[in-house]
């Protein structure tokens, strides 16, 4: 059977409504439940234990393409999606139970109306990553991302190279820019490819191009690189997140 709602005494339970699938309709000696936990009855039948229902309807999982019964125009939509946060109403429960309450208009003293909300951090992330990705891995929104700018160094023992890198890491950071220095003893194929796994927005690399005074920007996005003069790149980074923040 169903529960029928009645809108109009604010979704309180109305009707209780016995429909039986057309499949049952012919079933002798079938198992049934007992009214209590765990315990069936063997051999049941219609119009000895409990009356065939008036509602004869074919019941099956719904799915997508299936037309409307009462507007066969309207066709089901299917699609998956993610709980990142819910809301509650709790009623009256706990504003009784601590003493919380408020006046009204006629001076009455009355229980808070109480409600509740989750955000799901964790899901978030997980909605962000499923919906913003490639081959190469992650493609974190600038609004998200762990880190706005990585600074990828190819060969740690070039001390041309290692002193750039740490000082636009300083400019970047006094700028309030999330930067992250890549300083590792790895190759430098090694450091761009866990860059892009990691999905950090822009990535600075301080490559042959320093010799000419230029570092190469990269956006993980589209992979778009370009070289940019040393002195630019806090400016043209500040530029291009906050371009990326107000789409």
């Amino acid at each position: 059977g169903v529960y029928l709602t009645n809108t109009a005494t604010g979704g309180v339970y109305s009707k209780f409504v016995r429909i039986v699938d057309q499949t049952a309709v012919e079933l002798k000696n079938f198992v049934t439940g007992a009214d209590e936990s765990g315990y069936h009855v063997v051999g049941a039948n219609w119009g000895k234990e409990f009356t065939l229902p008036q509602i004869i309807v074919d019941i099956r999982k719904a799915q997508k393409g299936d037309r409307a019964v009462h507007d066969s125009s309207q066709i089901l939509n299917s699609a998956r999606g993610i709980e990142v946060g819910h809301i509650f109403q709790l009623g009256i429960k706990y504003s009784q139970a601590m003493g919380a309450t408020f006046s009204n208009e006629q001076g009455e003293e009355l229980p808070l109306v109480m409600g509740c909300y989750g955000v799901g951090v964790s899901r978030l992330a997980q909605s962000a990553v499923e919906q913003s990705y490639d081959k190469d891995g992650i493609i974190w929104p600038v609004a998200i991302a762990p880190y706005q700018v990585i600074i990828a160094i190819p060969n740690i023992t070039d001390g041309q190279q290692m002193e750039i890198a740490e000082k636009l890491y300083t400019e970047l950071k006094q700028a309030g820019i999330e930067t992250l220095l890549d300083d590792r003893n790895e190759r430098a194929g090694v450091k761009f490819k866990d860059a892009d796994l990691i999905g950090i927005p822009y990535r600075i690399v301080t490559g042959r191009s320093i010799k000419s005074g230029k570092v190469e920007l990269v956006e993980r996005a589209t992979h778009n690189a370009q070289e940019i003069a040393i002195e630019d790149v806090v400016t043209t980074l500040k530029q291009s997140i906050l371009a990326a923040l107000q789409n």
